[in-house]
C-alpha cells in the first residue's frame, strides 16, 4: 500500500471513530486517494453518502462509487447496484442494477450472491422462480464469505 493510501486510510479511520468533519486537506488527500485507488473512491464515497467526516451528497456518492465500480470493485458494484434500485443520486435504473449486481456476483461478492438468491427464491427482478438455484447461490455466497473470513 502506498503512503498515500495509507494516509488515507487514517484519515477515514479518523472520521470515523470521532464523527467530525474533515479538515479540507485531510479530505483533499482523501480525493487524491481516491483518484489513483478504487477501494479509496469506495470508501470515500461511502463516506460522503452516510455523511461520515463531510456533508452528505448523494449525486456524489454515486459518482465515487461508480468510479469504484467501472475500475473491478466488487463491494462498490454491489452498493452501486442498491443505489441504482434505490435511485439514490441518481435516477433508477433497475437494467443498470441487475447488471452491476451481477457484475459483482461474478467477482464471487458474497452480498451480490445472496442478493440474486433472494430474488432467484422469489421470483423477482426479473429473475425466474427457482428455489434450487437460490439455495445454490446460497452456498457460493457461503463458500466466498469463508474465503474473505480466511483473507483469500
Amino acid at each position: 500500500m502506498t503512503r498515500r493510501l495509507l494516509l488515507a486510510a487514517l484519515l477515514y479511520g479518523c472520521a470515523l471513530a470521532h464523527a467530525q468533519p474533515l479538515d479540507p486537506a485531510g479530505l483533499a488527500r482523501l480525493e487524491g486517494a481516491a483518484a489513483q485507488d478504487p477501494e479509496a473512491a469506495y470508501d470515500l464515497g461511502r463516506m460522503v453518502r452516510n455523511g461520515i467526516g463531510t456533508a452528505r451528497e448523494p449525486q456524489r456518492a454515486f459518482a465515487l462509487i461508480e468510479s469504484s465500480a467501472r475500475r473491478g470493485h466488487a463491494p462498490a458494484m454491489f452498493t452501486l447496484s442498491a443505489m441504482l434500485a434505490a435511485g439514490e443520486g441518481c435516477a433508477a435504473d433497475m437494467a443498470a442494477s441487475r447488471r452491476w449486481l451481477e457484475a459483482a456476483a461474478e467477482l464471487e461478492h458474497p452480498e451480490a450472491l445472496q442478493q440474486i438468491a433472494m430474488y432467484v427464491q422469489e421470483g423477482g427482478m426479473g429473475y425466474a422462480r427457482d428455489p434450487q438455484r437460490a439455495a445454490q447461490l446460497l452456498r457460493e455466497a457461503a463458500h466466498a464469505m469463508t474465503h474473505r473470513a480466511h483473507g483469500h
